[in-house]
């Protein structure tokens, strides 16, 4: 049944999609948030403009452009309404984002334990390595992604004790000097920034 699902949904993707003339494959913002589930314009295109933000400042391929289109009233009439073409590589963001839209709602409260699952689960599907409590020098790290990428998950204290920030700018020298990338992850973000940042460096 899962399977069948996937398919339904990949087909009807593909069936919304067009090309411009010269041969390049695009979808329309306004079948995408039907596709997507979105019942309100406006929750999806925020989505939109968190997609071209990442675009714009990350400079990640990906390419969203503006456009009107003819939507039908009553009795014959058209008004026109904002849409957007978006490319191949601006959708995947745009699911990206989507799903993650989604989770952060689903985990209203969230902790240490769900946003580390949440990365572990992302890391498996993508056969990445995953480890907690990675030991480096004297300090454990909370986890190691594809024995490239250490993550440290910063609790509040962290920017208010002393001593604590000592020991986090100690953890990141040890982490350069042994040729880890550090990243350091708190309640506040978004899960898609963390996803980001592993799919760019891992």
């Amino acid at each position: 049944m899962k399977k069948e699902i996937i398919q339904t949904l990949a087909h009807n993707f593909e069936d919304h999609s067009q090309t411009t003339d010269s041969g390049i494959e695009f979808w329309f913002a306004r079948d995408l948030q039907q596709l997507l589930g979105y019942s309100e314009w406006r929750n999806f295109h925020n989505i939109i403009k968190r997609a071209q933000n990442i675009i714009m400042h990350k400079h990640i391929l990906g390419k969203i452009v503006k456009c009107n289109k003819k939507v039908k009233l009553g009795s014959n009439a058209k008004r026109s309404i904002i849409d957007y073409q978006i490319d191949n590589e601006a959708f995947l963001i745009i699911q990206e984002l989507s799903s993650s839209f989604k989770l952060n709602n689903f985990f209203s409260i969230r902790n240490e334990s769900v946003v580390l699952q949440l990365v572990k689960k992302y890391c498996h599907h993508n056969k990445l390595f995953f480890k907690y409590q990675f030991n480096l020098d004297k300090y454990y790290y909370d986890c190691i992604i594809n024995n490239k990428i250490l993550l440290e998950f910063d609790e509040p204290h962290h920017r208010v004790s002393q001593r604590q920030k000592i020991i986090d700018n100690d953890k990141n020298r040890i982490a350069r000097e042994n040729d880890f990338l550090i990243f350091r992850v708190n309640l506040q973000m978004d899960i898609i920034d963390i996803i980001l940042f592993i799919e760019k460096n891992a």
